[in-house]
């Protein structure tokens, strides 16, 4: 099954390397988010990145951009993308130490539009990481990005609900067996 998903992988990558060799007018654009920190990379103040036109200026097509970036004291990264004109727009995260891929969920690597509590170690480098969002441009596309670093990932919500409602159910039930018991 793995074998299968990875030669998956190598001919899609090999067919988007392909069309990006094809195409004359693919450009990229790379950029420095800089690092994080509390007032400038939180979750109320998020680094935002406006990339106008990327694919030709003035023109389309496909785009491979690289956005540099420490999390600095945060240990993980949360981005969402806004996209005009552009179809099949995702973005991958990459170390800066062998350019290893960072699996996303359940070891799977691969392009997102949007990522949530994404664990990234520190490696001790100026720029630990960088993205590389993607996408064919239709002819004067633009994206943005809103990148934030957290400490700590988020409890999901539907999980807390059911513990929590749970329990409010069992000390119902144990209230009403002291209740019958007395009776």
């Amino acid at each position: 099954m793995k074998a299968n998903r990875k030669f998956k992988r190598v001919i899609a990558g090999l067919a988007c390397a392909g069309a990006l060799a094809l195409s004359a007018n693919a450009q990229a654009v790379t950029l420095d988010a800089g690092v994080f920190t509390v007032g400038n990379g939180d979750a109320a103040n998020p680094i935002i990145i406006n990339v106008p036109d990327p694919g030709n200026p003035g023109g389309s097509g496909l785009f491979t951009d690289t956005v540099n970036f420490d999390l600095g004291s945060f240990t993980h990264l949360n981005m969402t993308s806004t996209v005009n004109g552009i179809t099949f727009f995702g973005s991958t995260i990459f170390e800066n130490v062998g350019d290893a891929e960072i699996p996303l969920a359940n070891g799977y690597s691969g392009s997102a539009p949007s990522f949530t509590s994404v664990l990234l170690a520190d490696l001790g480098l100026p720029r630990d990481y960088h993205l590389h969002p993607g996408g064919i441009d239709a002819g004067g596309g633009n994206y943005q990005l809103a990148l934030w670093g957290s400490s700590t990932a988020p409890v999901p919500l539907p999980a807390a609900a059911w513990l929590f409602g749970s329990g409010v159910i069992g000390l119902i039930g144990f209230a009403r067996r002291k209740m019958n018991a007395k009776a």
